[in-house]
């Protein structure tokens, strides 16, 4: 049986829902995004399950990098802190090791449970307005094994409360905070006219090694989060947080820096580098890896092709035209940068 939205095609996962939930002592349901007016329609659900001594985890997949609105933020905790006063057991949790975009729905009874894994968030256009796909997960061994990834998405070294995450709501000044250019004011600057670069030896790096993975040093801020002692809860690492990683093949040229050097931008800039580890692979601004960063994406923002808090991908930088940072050698320890 698939769900669709579509009446000649399964109907809608809602109307599962509806019929599921009710008669759960467990249910999971783990998506992407959720909205505030299916949060609510099925509180009551929610509590009824962990009031009786039951468990309900909803787990908002995309909250903890990318943000919610104030409003369902709020929502949100207060649900959670509802369902925490009746078992400990329930509550709303965010991913916080890496973004989430499933959509799971697992619901057990008295001897009986159901699952459907597909594309519907728990939202009203995921559940009955969109044309999505949804089945029901009958196989034994998939549901076994489906329960286990369930256990393993909620699991703390993944999921934590999110009255335990530091999520800035969008819009407010914490959220503007975040995505800010900052440094780059700070930057000495210079004419790149007075450097021509034609007679000038050259290697590039190629950040489509860096954005085939999410997690990668270009895209730093998916990694894992952080418990910061100012705020007492799980804190995404910093949005411009860059470092990239040369391959053999470019740190064993010649004219690859070592230590300490300064990169001349195309635009103008002037910002002290580094490179560091084995064979020098690390490439790093200083003193702040935020440095480097700020100047990457804020070309790839300024140009329309990357959204604030949302992974450099390949897709990204073909938009950009161009997918690779060129260093020309100036003189020891100078070099021209472009992208």
């Amino acid at each position: 049986m698939i769900y669709s939205n579509e009446d000649t095609h399964g109907g809608s996962l809602l109307d599962a829902v509806k019929i599921e939930l009710p008669r759960s002592t467990d249910a999971a349901i783990a998506s992407g995004y959720v909205s505030d007016d299916i949060v609510s329609e099925f509180e009551p659900e929610f509590y009824r399950i962990a009031e009786n001594g039951g468990r309900f985890r909803l787990l908002v997949g995309m909250a903890f990098h990318e943000g919610l609105s104030a409003k369902k933020l709020k929502h949100l905790r207060e649900v959670d802190a509802k369902l925490k006063s009746l078992s400990d057991r329930s509550g709303i949790f965010v991913c916080y090791s890496r973004r989430f975009h499933g959509k799971i729905y697992s619901f057990k009874g008295e001897g009986s449970g159901r699952a459907y894994v597909g594309s519907s968030n728990f939202s009203i256009s995921g559940l009955r307005e969109n044309l999505e796909c949804n089945a029901e997960i009958l196989d034994e061994d998939a549901r076994t094994g489906l329960d286990g990834y369930i256990d393993y998405i909620f699991n703390q070294d993944n999921s934590v409360s999110i009255a335990d995450a530091d999520i800035a709501a969008l819009g407010t000044d914490e959220y503007k905070k975040r995505i800010a250019i900052e440094t780059l004011d700070d930057l000495e600057r210079y004419d790149p006219e007075t450097i021509d670069t034609a007679s000038l030896q050259y290697f590039d790096y190629p950040l489509t090694r860096a954005a085939s993975s999410e997690k990668s040093n270009l895209n730093a801020y998916f990694g894992k989060g952080r418990w910061s002692r100012a705020t007492g809860k799980i804190k995404p690492r910093q949005w411009y947080e860059v470092e990239l990683i040369a391959p053999r093949e470019i740190n064993s040229l010649s004219i690859y820096p070592q230590g300490e050097f300064t990169a001349f931008t195309s635009d103008g800039y002037v910002m002290n580098m580094m490179t560091s580890g084995d064979n020098y692979k690390n490439i790093r601004s200083t003193p702040k890896l935020t440095i480097l960063g700020e100047w990457i994406k804020s070309k790839l923002q300024n140009s329309g092709v990357l959204a604030p808090l949302t992974p450099i991908t390949s897709e990204t930088l073909a938009k950009y035209g161009k997918d690779n940072l060129r260093f020309y050698k100036i003189e020891e320890n100078k070099y021209y940068v472009e992208f």
